[in-house]
């Protein structure tokens, strides 16, 4: 029986009956109080109704103005903003430490760089501890523990239980003469050139800038790799080879020092290198291409 009131032509025939009856007078007796209360009980169905379809709307209205681009104002034609993600909690910077390898022979005097103001050693040294933090971050793992080397700015230091390795990532103002053309200068990109116990290729490391890779084995058979190119006004080196006296072949393959170069941190750290140079210029050293 419950079922059948419950259903809805069950419901439709009785709103339509209470509708009917809703404005006839009291019949006197217990039959006045029944009406009355059917009469109550059919207003706080009605109500409830009412106040759940109030809620709904008001709910449905709040979602919607949470919505990213729904809201009003002079923005609201803009279109969707992108989702915004929950912060992480902000870790303190990592700091890599500085090594000083002990020299086998007396220093030149001459080799020694000249005094610096604090705040451009700040500078440099912000630098440095930028790029060793995206050696450790996008090199393989295989390169060991990340220090600086105190010797060059351009030298960080690679130490793991299989072996020591130099990573250099350099970049130095271009000079008017520059370095002597290499032997890929003029190879199509992606040729190999055997040059004794090295091989050199032309590579594109963005869409208008042209590089040259070497891997070279010295005569311990250690290998070394690296990407050298020209960006805007700055020469750069990518490089890494045996190093110290527990030395280690380069585990990462030249394709792979090549894409190390072209990740958008890396890139970002030699623009800036390059408009705010950390190195001096020099006349000599790998070939690099306009």
């Amino acid at each position: 029986m419950q079922e059948q009131e419950g259903a809805p032509g069950a419901l439709f025939v009785r709103e339509a009956m209470g509708r009917a009856t809703e404005e006839l007078a009291e019949p006197p007796g217990l039959t006045a109080g029944a009406v009355r209360e059917g009469r109550r009980r059919r207003l706080r169905a009605r109500l409830a109704v009412g106040g759940a379809a109030v809620c709904t709307a008001a709910l449905a209205a709040t979602g919607l103005a949470a919505l990213p681009g729904t809201g009003g104002g002079s923005g609201g034609d803009a279109g969707p903003a992108p989702l915004q993600m929950a912060a992480a909690p902000a870790a303190g910077p990592r700091v890599f430490p500085t090594t000083t390898v002990v020299p086998t022979a007396s220093p030149d005097p001459s080799a020694s760089g000249p005094a610096v103001p604090e705040a451009e050693r700040l500078r440099i040294e912000d630098f440095r501890q930028r790029s060793a933090n995206v050696l450790h971050d996008l090199l393989p793992a295989e390169v060991g523990s990340i220090s600086l080397l105190s010797d060059h700015v351009s030298d960080y230091l690679g130490e793991s239980p299989r072996g020591d390795l130099l990573l250099r990532l350099s970049v130095r103002p271009h000079t008017g003469g520059g370095p002597p053309d290499g032997p890929c200068t003029n190879t199509p990109v992606g040729q190999e050139v055997r040059v004794k116990t090295a091989v050199c290729k032309r590579v594109r490391v963005t869409d208008t800038v042209t590089g040259t890779t070497w891997r070279a084995v010295d005569g311990d058979g250690l290998t070394s790799t690296s990407v050298s190119f020209r960006l805007g006004s700055s020469d750069v080196y990518v490089g890494i080879m045996p190093y110290g006296k527990n030395r280690l072949s380069s585990p990462v393959p030249v394709d792979q020092v090549v894409a190390f170069a072209q990740q958008p941190r890396v890139m970002a750290l030699l623009d800036e290198g390059d408009r705010h140079p950390v190195e001096e210029a020099q006349l000599s050293g790998p070939a690099y291409e306009e």
